[in-house]
């Protein structure tokens, strides 16, 4: 108890230091502790002594810290921030984060270019670059930009925060070249080669969503996660779950062991989940910020293999401690501090919860062996841990993101006792997609069931009015405030302090109801039960998904400030034409239109090489597989152009340059046939690459739809001599309803019932222009930035259109 004590006399003197900002207050708080000391030295001198190295240790934690902090004088490669451009060679020192449309990068300077010559010099960017081409860590490249000082936001210092991690300058789309590979630490790049191999064979086997929490729960890739799911998951409350953090990686220990329990004990699981906390270390790159997670789930795990809540104690506030006293700054670090808070929940609420739960069960006659076994006894453990972990998090989060989610418990209380079913699936998923395709994509059935629940309870409570409330006025005091009144709960639980007999009787009729339920499954241990439900649940999904509905199904797919188009024909033919600017957006909207088995595409349309229509086909290449291309003539000189005609000859998968004339037969009398642009192109155009778009009709019965890429005025009179038959009851209406597009004489030709613009929101362009809605006013018309998603379909007769939503 003497080592928690002292242990927390340093922490305090590290809080202090950081709260202030000055030696002043800690030294005084020392200083005050003399007195004390001295009373107790004539009778207790053991004590006294204990007071003074307790305020020796609270004073030098606060000096550690201020020694610490980074100097406000830039050192280094910092040096040339906010000049001109700079030639300078760096290593990429972690495996780069996708973003929708970028690469975030951290580099490692090598060496810096001035007078004439390579100069060595030290220092770590945050470098924002394209998509393509992709790098690697390990990668040396040379690179030609602006070095800028990280800047510092309202209530956020972004500068200071980037410093904690050893990066002093910031440089957005400098030109880059790859010098060299393979660079870095052999180990390091060997751990991030398996990681890449499991992201991909997760992404083989599962759609989006899906794939992207997958390799947010199992990898920590939470770049990869859709913003609309990212929301979700901060409204909820439930984000933790895919943080590698103490605060995670304490939860998931404490629900692993709940769940593994009924094989052997509570030591032999705690033993199986202390093994998968090191291998899971080892997976993620063993980072800092992992390895910190680690050692405070190991602390939890540790506890419950000694039970000993007071060993327990010191344990977590000794190891805390040496942790600030390597590096203090950790104190103000987020997931550090909820790592802390959530630990010490799940140590001290949580047992007194489960024992409370028990207590009642048991008294109300559910048990008559005198335990809980099997599903209550794993419920109970689950929402107790879940409960403890919340409640002990809660202020930390209100603290330092000024929200606070009013269902977080209930989301929690549903998602926890499932996550290790879905961690494990996905883990499944992974290492035998890496085995062989094939395997992966079997498995995956389990993993897309459980993931998909996971997302819908998410979306489900994140859709309930007032679920998460901006609290910008939360300061410290409301928070210790909060943990005092918590400390009391806590104590009140651990006391025997019965029901009135209301609560009783209605304790006793929820234990008997309960116990009604479990009588018939007492024989099935619980997570053999819910693999089970699953597996059920798969197989319901995969009858009413399978069943076809013998409509020619077009979905106007909303990627953003781009084009993205899916086709579904009556007899299963699965087409693509274009894939909007963001390939995280576009396999999230390719994932609703696939059933989560299939992988397959028949067909891939470019109408032209703008990366606001290619990006997003680029990943449909690498994930999917594509039985032929068909492509505008035109070629450009692009980091995605390329990329995309690199994979095509790679999977080495047929490829159609189409003209005026070209056509498809899509089975049932549907077809799909290009108008244009006509053979050789538009060469006198203004603007070549829109003009020259394929422009397609696709026809069934009755209907036809017209899709004309991103034609404009030049391109429209073109088409409109050559004297094609272009009625049409759909028109995508041509450039996201530019005004140099859908002309008087283009529209009165094509006479469509029903118009739909791609298109996003708050756009920098202006579209759709007011000139172009005007001219639609006698049309249904339907926007992706108003609509969503708008979904039509025809059985060749009539016309059945359904956006996401209305505005």
């Amino acid at each position: 108890m003497i080592l928690a004590l002292l242990g927390t006399a340093w922490l305090l003197g590290v809080v202090a230091a950081a709260a202030t900002g000055t030696l002043a207050w800690p030294a005084a708080v020392a200083m005050a502790a003399l007195g004390p000391a001295a009373a107790l030295l004539a009778r207790r001198w053991q004590t006294s002594a204990l007071v003074l190295l307790a305020a020796a240790l609270f004073l030098g934690g606060a000096a550690r810290y201020l020694d610490s902090r980074p100097s406000d004088e830039p050192t280094g490669l910092a040096l040339f921030n906010d000049g001109g451009s700079l030639r300078l060679r760096a290593l990429v020192s972690d495996e780069p984060e996708e973003r929708p449309r970028s690469q975030r990068i951290r580099l490692s300077a090598r060496e810096v270019y001035i007078d004439g010559q390579w100069q060595p010099i030290e220092g770590g960017i945050l470098v924002w670059h394209g998509l393509f081409p992709r790098y690697r860590y390990g990668d040396l490249l040379e690179l030609e930009g602006k070095l800028e000082t990280p800047p510092e936001f309202p209530g956020f210092n972004y500068r200071d925060y980037l410093a904690r991690q050893g990066i002093g300058s910031v440089m957005s789309y400098p030109r880059a070249e790859l010098i060299d590979s393979d660079q870095g630490n052999g180990a390091l790049a060997a751990v991030h080669g398996i990681r890449r191999r499991l992201g991909e064979a997760l992404e083989d086997a599962l759609p989006e969503p899906q794939a992207a929490l997958a390799r947010g729960i199992l990898l920590g890739q939470r770049s990869a996660l859709p913003q609309d799911l990212a929301d979700d998951l901060n409204d909820t409350g439930t984000s933790h779950l895919i943080a590698i953090s103490g605060h995670n990686v304490s939860i998931v220990a404490g629900i692993v062991i709940a769940s593994l329990a009924w094989l052997g004990g509570r030591r032999p699981a705690a033993l199986l989940a202390l093994a998968a906390i090191a291998a899971y270390t080892v997976l993620t790159g063993a980072s800092p910020t992992v390895v910190r997670a680690a050692i405070m789930g190991g602390l939890f795990i540790l506890a419950t293999l000694l039970g000993r809540p007071n060993s327990a104690l010191t344990s977590i506030v000794l190891a805390a401690a040496l942790m600030t006293a390597w590096d203090p700054l950790l104190v103000e670090d987020v997931s550090f501090q909820l790592s802390f808070a959530a630990i010490i929940g799940i140590v001290y609420l949580a047992p007194s919860l489960r024992a409370r739960s028990e207590q009642a069960i048991l008294r109300a006659g559910a048990s008559p062996e005198g335990r809980l076994e099997g599903i209550p006894a794993f419920l109970v453990e689950c929402s107790s841990v879940t409960v403890g972990a919340v409640a002990a998090t809660i202020p930390l989060i209100a603290l330092n993101f000024h929200r606070i989610s009013l269902v977080t418990l209930f989301a929690n209380l549903l998602l926890l006792p499932a996550f290790p079913f879905i961690l494990v699936a996905s883990a499944l998923t992974a290492f035998a997609g890496v085995l062989w395709n094939g395997l992966g994509q079997a498995v995956g059935w389990v993993a897309w069931v459980s993931l998909t629940y996971m997302i819908e309870v998410a979306r489900f409570f994140a859709d309930i009015p007032l679920a998460s409330l901006d609290i910008d006025l939360f300061q410290g005091t409301h928070a210790a405030l909060f943990y005092a009144l918590l400390a009391v709960a806590a104590w009140s639980l651990a006391e025997r302090r019965p029901g009135g007999a209301a609560v009783a009787r209605l304790r006793g009729a929820a234990s008997r109801i309960l116990a009604a339920a479990n009588r018939p499954l007492r024989l099935i241990p619980a997570p053999w039960l819910l693999g089970g439900l699953a597996l059920a649940a798969a197989l319901a999904w995969w009858a009413v998904l399978s069943q076809p509905d013998g409509r020619l199904t077009v979905s106007i797919m909303d990627v953003g400030q781009g084009d993205a188009i899916f086709v579904h024909t009556p007899q299963g033919h699965q087409i693509l034409i274009d894939g909007g600017p963001s390939a995280q957006a576009a396999m999230e909207a390719l994932g609703r239109e696939l059933p989560f088995w299939d992988r397959s595409l028949d067909l891939i349309v470019l109408t032209h090489p703008q990366d606001d229509h290619l990006v997003g086909l680029v990943r449909a290449l690498e994930r999917y597989e594509v039985g032929q291309v068909m492509a505008s003539p035109i070629d450009v000189d692009s980091a995605a152009y390329h990329e995309w005609r690199r994979l095509i000859e790679e999977e080495d998968i047929p490829y159609v340059e189409a003209t005026a004339g070209a056509w498809a037969d899509l089975g049932d009398g549907a077809t799909l046939r290009v108008l244009g642009p006509p053979q050789g192109g538009l060469q006198d155009a203004e603007a070549d690459l829109n003009n020259n778009s394929l422009v397609l009709k696709l026809s069934w019965g009755r209907l036809s739809f017209l899709l004309p890429g991103d034609l404009e005025t030049e391109g429209e009179d073109a088409l409109l001599d050559s004297r094609q038959d272009l009625r049409a009851a759909v028109l995508k209406v041509p450039h996201h309803g530019a005004a140099n597009s859908s002309s008087e004489p283009f529209l009165e030709a094509v006479r469509p019932a029903v118009a739909v613009i791609s298109v996003g929101e708050d756009n920098t362009f202006g579209h759709p222009s007011p000139t172009t809605l005007a001219r639609l006013t006698d049309t249904l018309l339907y926007r992706t930035d108003q609509h969503g998603r708008v979904r039509l379909s025809t059985d060749g007769q009539r016309l059945w259109v359904a956006p996401d939503h209305t505005p």
